[in-house]
């Protein structure tokens, strides 16, 4: 399961709306650099947290991943299964 995030995610972890805005577009530029050119779209707001971590130059835990949850209310990694 690949694990993505969005700007909601990033101000839930404590970034201001606008820098998290620069992330995304930035992780966006990254993955298109990096050959998948369907992020090259305005409409499309989620990105791997790979690419988050690689921008940002940290690596985020387990733990705070597990706490960020999509808009339909499910988590990004399923409690108890922290390998996928």
């Amino acid at each position: 399961m690949i694990k993505t995030m969005t700007r909601s995610d990033l101000m839930a972890l404590g970034y201001g709306p606008s820098f998290s805005r620069d992330i995304i577009r930035q992780s966006k530029y990254l993955m298109i650099e990096k050959g998948f050119s369907f992020y090259n779209t305005k409409k499309l707001g989620r990105v791997p947290v790979e690419a988050v971590e690689e921008i940002l130059g940290i690596k985020f835990s387990q733990e705070e991943l597990r706490l960020l949850r999509t808009t339909d209310g499910t988590t990004l990694i399923k409690k108890g299964n922290l390998n996928d």
